[in-house]
């Protein structure tokens, strides 16, 4: 009997980690995540305040997620080799410095590296790639892909809540204070870095598997960024990142402009893009489940095709604005604008799961960072070359259909599934 109950107090402590430990990256993805997609309520504002070309203002969003994918590799290394713990405190101190700092600027190159440098730096140490790396130790299978789709759903509620947060303060106060209070956000959160036990979860309680074999996979060997670079399921799942990163992200930075320059209000059409925010976790964790009922690339052909019906009913609203076209922006994009991100990192975790997978997995999300990063600045160029944004739309369309093509042309994710 003590022996039972022993193991039950095991389990239950065991249990009670796994939820805080998601709980806990669900957040500081939010919060990371969040705090850098309100960049898209700052666009109108600072191109007046610097009377600056809308690239160049929007160039600041490019480096910020070229960095934050440019430095995920080094996260990923500095989680395997000191842990997450000071990954961490690191990213948060680096997020709130950040921050306060754009609230001071007084030169647009200053916002580049407070908001470039900061920001984007931050993403990478809270984000995606050290999170699954963390999460792989403690779940496998299906729950790993869940609980990454729980922490990966964290960028539709961070959008959600400090998007029309800042658009509001914007609004009422100016866009200093409004950065100012991000940092505040930040700095409120921060403690809830104390609820975990770091020692035990930073050993986790799953045993790496041996690495799989396949036509260009090594058997009986662990994984090493160099073994993992060699293959051609590396760069598939590095170039879904970055086409899908690249469509989307050259409509979605300049959608708050896009809706007030049809006439939106900027509150409204912030509130218009929160509410894909408030889908996007929603799709996640529904496609998540797809994943395990028809497969993965069922369910990955499915998120393509919202994504570019959604696209288009966006673009259909300058010719026709009607709630129904506004509508299906909202519901498609929504429901699928993270969803490819948990297909990738759980494929990738089946895969590449060892001691090194925090790197590995960091610099497949290089491909994101400058995905995200060269779709801002084409997007931004074409509507500054075209005075308008046909061309934005018909280029990111030719992304994500790029992007959706890995899945298939690749026969060494063609076995992945759930």
């Amino acid at each position: 009997m003590s022996e039972d109950g022993s193991s039950k107090r095991t389990a239950g402590r065991a249990a009670k980690s796994a939820f805080l430990l998601v709980g806990l990256c669900f957040m500081l993805n939010a919060l990371s995540r969040g705090a850098g997609e309100t960049f898209t309520t700052f666009l109108l504002t600072l191109t007046d305040e610097f009377n600056a070309d809308r690239a160049k203002v929007a160039a600041i969003y490019s480096v910020q997620m070229l960095l934050a994918g440019g430095i995920a590799p080094l996260a990923g290394y500095c989680f395997d080799r000191f842990g997450p713990l000071k990954l961490y405190i690191g990213g948060l101190v680096m997020l709130i410095a950040g921050l306060l700092t754009a609230s001071l600027a007084t030169e647009l190159w200053q916002l580049y590296v407070f908001i470039g440098i900061g920001v984007g730096t931050a993403a990478a140490s809270l984000g995606n790639a050290p999170h699954s790396a963390l999460l792989a130790r403690w779940f496998e299978g299906a729950k790993l892909s869940r609980a990454m789709s729980v922490v990966y759903a964290g960028l539709g509620i961070g959008s959600l809540l400090l998007v029309p947060l800042a658009q509001f303060v914007i609004q009422h106060w100016g866009w200093r204070i409004a950065y100012l209070t991000l940092a505040g956000v930040a700095l409120l959160l921060a403690p809830s870095l104390l609820l975990l036990h770091w020692p035990t979860v930073q050993a986790g309680r799953i045993a790496p598997p041996a690495p799989s074999a396949s036509d260009d996979m090594p058997a009986d060997a662990e994984w090493t960024l160099s073994t993992a670079m060699r293959t051609t399921a590396f760069w598939g799942l590095a170039s879904v990142f970055f086409f899908t990163s690249s469509g989307m992200f050259s409509v979605m930075v300049q959608a708050v402009a896009y809706l007030v320059e049809l006439g939106y209000p900027p509150l409204q059409a912030a509130s218009i893009y929160g509410l894909v925010g408030v889908l996007t976790p929603i799709g996640i964790l529904g496609f998540a489940w797809l994943d395990g009922r028809i497969g993965r690339h069922a369910s990955a052909a499915l998120s393509y095709c919202f994504s570019l019906a959604g696209l288009a009913s966006l673009w259909a609203l300058k010719a026709h604005q009607n709630l129904v076209l506004l509508a299906a922006f909202v519901l498609l994009v929504g429901l699928s604008f993270g969803a490819r991100g948990p297909m990738v990192g759980a494929t990738a975790a089946r895969i590449f799961q060892g001691r090194r997978f925090g790197v590995i997995f960091g610099t497949i999300m290089v491909g994101s960072g400058a995905g995200v990063s060269f779709g801002t600045l084409v997007g931004a160029w074409l509507h500054d070359l075209t005075g308008g944004y046909t061309a934005v739309f018909l280029f990111s369309a030719f992304c994500v259909i790029n992007g959706a093509l890995p899945f298939w042309s690749y026969r060494s994710l063609r076995a992945y599934g759930p």
